[in-house]
């Protein structure tokens, strides 16, 4: 339920917006009781928060999110308080000055990891895919739970961060085999590997 102090804020960010060229109201927060975002179209925004502090607007970052639903915050995050009862342009002007120039190079770090992480996270699964090529046709890669897990009879294969190491585990296998392993595993020079 939109309460009053909502729409009160949402008149104040409106107010706002006309000092900040390019940002808008993020209509996510519409239904919010106590908090408004201010977006820019790039994916950064400026929390609002009328809650947390008596008439003055607590103001933090928005951050990004990978694809794991995983969001990105700087380990020093940064936030100020701004009088509630400043005019709109002040208000803006406090916004450019004190916490957008942190806040946008902040979040360009926290999009970099985001970059790296989804990087990492394709290199992970093009590994995934060639093992289970080289496992055979009975070997399946088990999605719900771990993409990045292969099965086949006795044999489980996990390709661990973003791709360069992996664990296998063997099971129930002939003494054959296991010696064959194990010397394609020295051959491959695999105990000096770490």
């Amino acid at each position: 339920m939109i309460t009053d102090d909502k729409r009160q804020l949402d008149r104040e960010m409106t107010a706002i917006l006309a000092y900040l060229p390019g940002w808008q109201l993020d209509p996510r927060y519409n239904d919010h009781c106590w908090c408004a975002a201010l977006m820019d179209g790039t994916g950064r925004g400026v929390h609002v928060n009328i809650q947390q502090t008596k008439g003055r607007l607590y103001i933090s970052g928005v951050w990004p999110i990978d694809n794991d639903h995983r969001q990105y915050i700087p380990n020093r995050c940064q936030h100020i308080t701004i009088a509630r009862d400043r005019s709109a342009e002040k208000i803006a002007a406090e916004l450019q000055r004190r916490f957008l120039p942190w806040y946008i190079a902040a979040y360009a770090e926290q999009a970099e990891r985001v970059e790296q992480h989804k990087k990492s996270r394709s290199r992970q699964q093009e590994v995934t895919a060639e093992l289970a090529a080289l496992s055979g046709p009975e070997a399946t890669t088990r999605m719900q739970r771990n993409p990045n897990q292969i099965y086949a009879p006795g044999l489980t294969v996990d390709v661990n961060g973003g791709g360069e190491s992996v664990s296998i585990e063997l099971r129930y296998k002939t003494v054959k085999v296991a010696k064959a392993m194990l010397r394609a595993y020295v051959k491959a020079g695999g105990l000096n590997d770490s």
